[in-house]
């Protein structure tokens, strides 16, 4: 079974208490690759699954958000259980990433990384302030083994 690594938490700022009013989340689950999978909040059903690029990782989670909770731009169908690697090459991903950043310029939205010990996402946290939208990170403070 996968190691769940991170949970990201997608919603709304709460502009009175602070925090986030949460519609959707993204976990990433790890071991010999890395898989996104997308829910709704208060369903246990996923909406989506797929298996992230490794060096792009924090884009790719974007790219689920802007593209299937923000948007719908893209068929769920087309996406479900593949890789991005086959659904599109790395120019046109290029391109994505870059729509993407341009799309979060407008949207009111809070992102919530939730990132556990041994994710990948510790070494790409940098990208996350790469991205025009209100985040918060948690990482590992107190690790008992």
């Amino acid at each position: 079974m996968a190691s769940l690594t991170a949970f990201i938490f997608i919603g709304t700022p709460n502009i009175y208490h602070g925090g986030i009013i949460p519609t959707h989340y993204i976990t990433l689950s790890e071991n010999n690759r890395p898989c996104l999978t997308l829910k709704m909040f208060d369903k246990e059903k996923e909406i989506l699954r797929i298996i992230p690029t490794y060096e792009n990782i924090i884009d790719d989670i974007y790219f689920l958000i802007y593209s299937f909770v923000l948007t719908k731009k893209y068929r769920i169908n087309d996406f479900h259980l593949k890789e991005m690697y086959e659904v599109f090459s790395k120019e046109e991903r290029n391109s994505i990433y870059n729509e993407v950043k341009q799309g979060f310029l407008d949207i009111n939205i809070k992102v919530v990384f939730n990132i556990l010990a041994g994710s990948t996402l510790l070494i790409q946290l940098d990208k996350i302030s790469q991205y025009p939208n209100d985040y918060e990170i948690t990482t590992p403070f107190i690790l008992k083994n």
